[in-house]
């Protein structure tokens, strides 16, 4: 078999009125056209079974479409080509390619984070910080003439926000907040030659549902007037069954006047099931997960791959402690390639693959974040996160790498344990599965994950402050108090919001000792999880599906951290403002009223989800607190016994802003500075 049925296709890439180009795992690509596009009919041309048009499609990272048959295929390098497929016969799928098809039409498009749309031979690009571009290929076909001299037109910019960004024709954009709500934009172009035009409702965003996004969906794509799909999840009450392999049809019937006459969903705006056996995962050609999330310096890692590659080569990086770029440890290195299938129960359990090769991790290798970078031929890529913990303490500062929380939003697979309609039961989410929350690129969205916390950690290195890291797993494990003991300062991350009641114990009991903690994030020590009996996946909420947060057993985050969870506050950016000339604050020119941290990767450094101080707490002082229009973080110091003490951001965005704020720079200095003091 050239592909595992439970995840068939890369990608579904929506070709006008009903047709589809779905990327299948292999390689292949197939042609398939809903004939009820307009209203939700499950009728299909070609009996509803897919046409083979193409081959060695699994080498584009992102593939789009015209309604006329062009289709806009992205190289790993940035190279872009185009192809036609030319339709002869709309009910079989039959047809030809035009002579040109595979031309190289332009380069460098993997200078942005995400590339969208094709409708119109428009293409949005958008970059890292949010801006979002606009190019149109004029042709003729073979040619490299482009709209605007070949540039991007800068249209708008804050777009960072939304994880899911698809267009229909004429300038009409979906954007899926992050969160749920799906919102309605229209570019309307004045000039094809130039890209000149304006946005419609003055850009402002106009929300037309709710409930979209991966909580929900596996993909949701645009297919023309209005149209609709989604792949949607299973809602059973259990991870363990099911495909995800519904295809759903919406339709809006007013779609470029949302802004002057409402909107209007066709069905109430209630999705109707048009077709089943659409799994899609977008890693499905090469992909792979460590044996172990932690090994010990002098141990060995294995590595679990499944490919539709006749081969792939594997290197292994070290991404922290670096500055300036990663450092390769292991040279590329040929390896065969084998599919590998999914088990039924693969969520809870695991994938089950077997190893593919091992990292013999030398002992001389520092405590760090790694990741073993796989590699096809076509310059596609899959990182696999695992991370060194040394054998015995070697610097002051120990820093927990928050991988409970990148297992919780990992969404490859289909679910995490947020996933609408898993009410009722706890949820058992294996570790042993490939990760979507450990890449070491932003792809142009906001990020609280790995990336986040290399902001950090990089800097730290810049700095030259060192450190041993370790997993969430490690600060569980039983002989922990040994190892903390031989540490001034523990580092939380970005959002270390997931811990087992053994892990909370061990960071109090540190605390207690006189340690001292760095808490750089929002949300954290939030809600209890356990590990099951062989660690290799976590349960998340109790047996009636509630969630089991420690504030409900009266012990709140702020016992450790001198800080809670503000829910009140989510996805809102602003600075933060000095409250209390604090000895944190020396050498940033910051004083009562000063505002810092302006610019951050996430919008700002006080956002997405942030905590508040309770009050109260003897020894407890809010040095600045964000300036968020609901409730912003507040940055706090909090005194400890035996002189330990905690420093608290209290922001998902604040390591983001690092790179961008000197005062944010020197605060930290000065709070390591104290840490090891």
């Amino acid at each position: 078999m050239a592909f595992d049925p439970a995840q068939r296709f890369l990608d579904m890439v929506p070709g006008g009125q009903g047709i589809f180009y779905a990327v299948q795992a292999d390689g292949v690509l197939l042609w398939y056209r809903n004939l009820g596009w307009q209203t939700g009919s499950p009728q299909w041309a070609n009996n509803g079974t897919g046409r083979q048009i193409g081959n060695q499609w699994h080498q584009f990272v992102t593939v789009l479409a015209n309604s006329d048959g062009q289709i806009f295929a992205l190289q790993a390098d940035g190279t872009l080509r185009w192809y036609q497929y030319i339709l002869s016969n709309a009910q079989t799928g039959a047809g030809f390619w035009h002579a040109k098809s595979g031309t190289v039409i332009g380069h460098g498009f993997n200078t942005y984070g995400r590339v969208f749309g094709g409708w119109n031979n428009v293409l949005y690009c958008l970059d890292d910080s949010g801006v979002l571009f606009w190019y149109c290929y004029l042709g003729p076909p073979g040619t490299t003439n482009w709209a605007n001299g070949g540039s991007g037109r800068r249209i708008g910019s804050g777009w960072k926000g939304y994880p899911w960004l698809v267009a229909d024709p004429n300038g009409v954009v979906y954007g899926v907040w992050q969160g749920s709500e799906l919102r309605w934009y229209r570019y309307v172009v004045q000039s094809y030659s130039t890209g000149a035009g304006f946005w419609r409702n003055g850009g402002q965003a106009i929300t037309i549902g709710q409930a979209w996004g991966s909580d929900g969906q596996k993909l949701v794509r645009a297919n023309t007037s209005g149209t609709l799909y989604g792949i949607s999840l299973d809602t059973a009450a259990t991870l363990t069954l099911g495909d995800d392999d519904s295809l759903t049809w919406y339709r809006l019937l007013n779609s470029e006047t949302i802004d002057t006459s409402g909107v209007t969903w066709a069905n109430s705006g209630n999705g109707v099931t048009i077709g089943r056996g659409f799994t899609v995962q977008a890693e499905a050609a090469l992909q792979g997960y460590p044996g172990v999330l932690s090994v010990v310096q002098g141990g060995t890692v294995a590595i679990q791959v499944s490919t539709t590659f006749p081969s792939y080569s594997w290197s292994v990086q070290r991404v922290a402690p670096v500055s300036g770029g990663p450092v390769i440890m292991v040279q590329p290195t040929s390896h065969s390639g084998r599919l590998q299938l999914l088990p039924s129960a693969y969520r809870s359990a695991g994938c089950g693959w077997g190893t593919d090769f091992s990292v013999s991790v030398p002992t001389t290798w520092p405590s760090g974040v790694y990741t073993a970078l796989l590699q096809s031929s076509f310059g596609t890529s899959h990182p696999v996160m695992f991370v060194v913990r040394p054998a015995t303490p070697v610097n002051r500062i120990a820093v927990v790498i928050p991988t409970n929380t990148y297992n919780a939003y990992n969404t490859w697979g289909g679910h995490d344990q947020y996933t609408v309609g898993q009410d009722g039961a706890p949820r058992t989410v294996t570790m042993r599965r490939p990760s979507v929350t450990t890449a070491l690129t932003g792809g142009a969205v906001i990020n609280c994950s790995l990336l986040s916390d290399l902001f950090l950690l990089q800097w730290m290195t810049s700095q030259g402050i060192a450190y041993d890291v370790y997993t969430d797993l490690d600060l569980d494990a039983p002989g922990i108090t040994p190892w903390t003991a031989s540490y001034k300062a523990v580092v939380l991350m970005s959002h270390p919001e997931y811990f087992t009641g053994a892990m909370r114990q061990n960071l109090v009991n540190f605390a207690s000792a006189g340690g001292r903690i760095v808490y750089t994030g929002g949300n954290g020590v939030y809600e209890e999880i356990q590990y099951t009996t062989d660690r290799s996946a976590i349960v998340f909420r109790d047996a009636n599906g509630d969630r089991r947060l420690f504030e409900d057993i009266n012990e709140p985050s702020s016992a450790i951290l001198g800080v809670d969870y503000f829910a009140a506050s989510y996805m809102d950016f602003a600075p933060y403002e000095v409250l209390t000339n604090h000895a944190f604050l020396n050498g940033t020119g910051l004083g009562v009223g000063s505002t810092f941290g302006a610019t951050a990767y996430n919008g700002a450094a006080s956002g997405w989800e942030v905590d508040e101080s309770p009050g109260g707490i003897p020894g407890s002082v809010v040095i600045a607190t964000g300036q968020n229009p609901a409730g912003g973080a507040d940055m706090t110091y909090t005194a400890g016994p035996a002189g330990g003490w905690v420093f608290a951001a209290g922001s998902l965005s604040f390591n983001g802003a690092i790179g961008n704020d000197s005062a944010i720079q020197q605060i930290l200095r000065n709070v390591f500075t104290a840490a090891v003091a």
